[in-house]
């Protein structure tokens, strides 16, 4: 049984970064670009409106009000080929472009219309409400850097300057299978000795809420021919995650229906609590978990083994896990012997942390599991911890 420090290190040095591809720039969002992006244009590319008004000359109305001769309308999209002169305006829309001979903009609420004669009743300054060419990118100026996670917030930067495709790390594919002859999907109904399946739920809401679209292969019982048929279709992944039947019960066939199927074991059991029995293993570039099949071991799996891979593989300069440091609320015991992750509940005041670790009833407790946003971590040697002392925790 190894440490939770060397299992961690051993299942990150497999991960390795996958290869570019091209990605819809709608889709882009949460992905790590595999290029350096240059605006080839200039934005705006005219100089515009920035506001519906009038365009005119500013030294034509410096007193008001006065009546201007308009000239017609230019909406955003036109191009209006005379030239503006003195006595004369035209109305413009938003973003439309700045004709000849105009230097300003009157706010369309400052004017009246008479006609064909428009009456300023505001004076404007040169320049006013206009929008000027090249001002908010020059060409060349680089938008997007190499390494960096894409922001929803740059979508529209890299449709502005004409990207309709972007060069990203391509995120892993990921299997997931459910084990147990007692599951059922939630919806169904329940017999006797049967519960509904919870991990599969929250792993596949873990995986989405990444920016994974995990292939779920549903819900195989406790029986080799299954399991084995089963197992074989999650092979061919980038990522496997199997949930449960990986402990040393009768009917916990896992990892023997790895081994038989080429999967070889970097290691099978680790020294923390929840989720001692994980499995880890590889076959070709797959790798493989076999996770302990209670909701909390999945969730604490997820969060501090497979998040990191998942962020690795995906081009992720930092994989995590992320440990923060906080004061404890109240006094805690525990048997030594296993680093413990304790479900928690963690908040921040005046620029400090606590944490208040939840006393729930074993790894299959989902309640306490959803009145926590953490987890405390102690050390195994460790059987007491006072109030008000000093604890590292993970958040989600």
């Amino acid at each position: 049984m190894i440490s939770f420090e060397k299992a961690l290190n051993i299942i990150v040095k497999h991960a390795k970064k996958l290869y570019s591809i091209k990605m819809p720039v709608e889709k882009s969002a949460g992905y790590i670009s595999a290029e350096d992006i240059y605006s080839k244009i200039v934005m705006p590319p005219f100089n515009k409106s920035a506001v519906d008004g009038y365009a005119v000359i500013a030294a034509d109305n410096k007193r008001v009000p006065l009546r201007m001769k308009s000239l017609g309308l230019i909406q955003a999209g036109e191009n209006f080929r005379s030239k503006i002169k003195y006595g004369e305006c035209i109305k413009i829309m938003t973003g439309a472009v700045l004709p000849k001979g105009a230097d300003s903009v009157v706010m369309v609420e400052d004017a009246d219309v008479h006609g064909e004669d428009v009456e300023i009743k505001t004076s404007v300054k040169k320049w006013q409400n206009v929008c000027f060419k090249g001002e908010d990118i020059q060409r060349g100026t680089k938008v997007l850097k190499k390494n960096s996670v894409i922001p929803i917030s740059s979508v529209a930067l890299l449709a502005t300057v004409g990207r309709s495709f972007v060069k990203v790390i391509k995120k892993p594919k990921v299997a997931v299978l459910n084990t147990g002859g007692e599951i059922v999907p939630p919806g169904e109904k329940l017999t006797k000795g049967r519960i509904y399946n919870s991990n599969g739920p929250q792993i596949l809401s873990l995986l989405k809420s990444d920016g994974i679209d995990p292939c779920f292969l549903g819900i195989a019982k406790d029986e080799s021919i299954e399991l084995e048929r089963a197992i074989k279709k999650g092979l061919p992944n980038d990522i496997f995650l199997i949930s449960g039947g990986v402990s040393m019960g009768d009917y916990d066939l896992v990892p023997d229906i790895l081994k038989r199927l080429g999967v070889k074991e970097i290691f099978h059991k680790v020294n923390i609590k929840p989720g001692r029995p994980l499995f880890f293993g590889t076959k070709a570039k797959t790798l493989v978990f076999g996770i302990p099949g209670n909701p909390v071991s999945n969730f604490l799996a997820y969060h501090v083994f497979i998040r990191p891979v998942i962020y690795k593989m995906s081009g992720y300069k930092y994989h995590g896990p992320v440990f923060g440091e906080g004061l404890l609320d109240k006094e805690f015991c525990q048997k030594k012997g296993r680093k413990h992750f304790v479900l928690a509940k963690v908040s921040e005041k005046d620029g400090i942390w606590h944490v208040n670790p939840i006393i729930g009833h074993g790894s299959a407790d989902v309640l306490a599991l959803s009145w926590a946003n953490g987890f405390m971590v102690v050390d195994k040697d460790i059987s007491y911890l006072n109030a008000k002392s000093r604890v590292e925790f993970i958040i989600w």
